[in-house]
């Protein structure tokens, strides 16, 4: 097909570019004139969202989970050698990087092209570059990473609390286990929680492993890898434990965490991550890709107030309110009119009540069970059916028999 260039700064086939879906960019170059033709290259674009400029010497400086952006176009028109070894490391630290190279030869010479596709580099562009031809590569990457986005976001949900101390650690445990027991399919629980991550007490694992062993090792991080890092719980859910120590996340970035979570949506079916009740806005490119975004809160006046202001950041940070749910989690009768109120005034309805039963959640974590021994109490029976929405949401079919006992939570 071919792409009208006047027309695509605002359509692709696959709609309207939207800010959000613009990509991040780099340009490697030790020329000063080259320097200036290749950032109005990238900006003539009309796709690129933010530019940075890097000599061919950044591989010493850069180190795994670092920022890298989507793409990055390299000058080969002096030092081919540190370009190509810079590609490599770019490569290692971000396995899904465009690369792009611009050589001074036209056509590329054989030898050339093989040395770029051995440095992990897809596409080579001979000099001048065609305005045109930059922007077709950057379109099909756009089109390209829309579609990975929209497949493994399906697989993806995000708890997190209003405030501390709702149970969201609690309830994302809960739900996981469902998960894994209802659909039968590979589930991975990531256990995010600021300070500590509490998943691995509450369900009495003992893991050899945790997020850090994951965050130190982004240059092996595969699927093959990341899974070996995991603990299996009896129902089959997959742990990935919490930090041990607070001052562990001194040292986890934005970057390398959503590293970690693109290699567990690699390598599983479903993910549930426990954000606990902490969060900041590098951490959107992933929150943008959950299908679910799950905010555990209780019916008084702080958890109330917080969840108000978390539901407006979220929109601003690039959330789809519609992917925004509202569990009301140790909920009484009581607390209906409180809660029309609110669903009111945030214009958006509560999605599931777990019911107050402070006795069978105790004797749960103390012994390091789950609510979902008694099939016939109201927590167990709203968990399940919790988790069958979110089974649907992702796509994915239930065995006949737990699709028929829910089969009204599917509308």
């Amino acid at each position: 097909m071919t792409i009208d260039v006047e027309e695509f700064p605002t359509r692709t086939r696959s709609g309207v570019v939207r800010e959000r879906d613009m990509l991040t960019a780099a340009f490697v170059s030790s020329d000063p004139d080259r320097d200036t033709s290749l950032r109005g290259y990238l900006e003539q674009t009309g796709l690129v969202a933010s530019l940075q400029h890097w000599p061919t010497s950044l591989q010493s400086h850069l180190r795994p989970g670092e920022s890298v952006p989507d793409v990055v176009l390299l000058d080969l028109s002096q030092d081919v050698e540190s370009c190509l070894a810079l590609a490599a490391h770019l490569r290692g630290l971000r396995p899904d990087v465009c690369l792009i190279a611009c050589c001074p030869s036209q056509p590329p010479s054989a030898d050339l092209l093989l040395q770029a596709m051995r440095g992990g580099i897809q596409d080579v562009l001979a000099q001048p570059i065609d305005p045109a031809g930059l922007k077709q590569s950057l379109a099909r990457l756009i089109e390209q990473s829309s579609f990975r986005k929209s497949d493994d976001g399906g697989k993806l949900t995000v708890l997190l609390g209003a405030k501390g101390g709702v149970g969201t650690t609690t309830v994302a445990a809960t739900v996981a286990v469902q998960l894994a027991q209802l659909t039968s399919k590979c589930v991975v629980l990531l256990d995010l929680a600021r300070p500590l991550g509490h998943v691995s007490l509450l369900l009495d694992l003992a893991p050899l492993f945790s997020v850090r062993d994951s965050v130190e090792n982004l240059e092996r991080l595969d699927s093959h890898f990341f899974r070996g890092l995991l603990t299996r719980h009896k129902s089959g859910l997959e742990v990935l434990a919490g930090a041990k120590d607070p001052d562990e996340w001194q040292e986890f970035s934005a970057p390398s965490l959503a590293r970690v979570v693109n290699a567990a949506l690699s390598s599983s079916d479903l993910v549930v991550i426990d954000l606990g009740s902490s969060y900041s806005s590098e951490w959107s490119s992933f929150l943008r890709l959950a299908r679910t975004m799950i905010w555990v809160a209780e019916v008084d006046l702080p958890s109330l107030w917080c969840l108000d202001r978390h539901l407006s950041k979220m929109i601003s940070l690039g959330i789809d309110p519609e992917r925004l749910r509202i569990v009301i989690n140790r909920w009484h009768r009581r607390d209906e009119e409180i809660l029309k109120s609110f669903e009111a005034r945030v214009k958006r309805p509560v999605f599931a009540r777990l019911p107050n039963d402070f006795r069978q959640v105790s004797q749960a974590i103390t012994s390091g069970l789950t609510l979902s021994k008694n099939h016939g109490d109201p927590l167990g029976t709203e968990f399940r059916e919790l988790a069958c929405r979110l089974a649907a949401a992702a796509g994915i079919s239930l065995p006949r028999s737990d699709a028929g006992k829910f089969g009204r939570m599917f509308s």
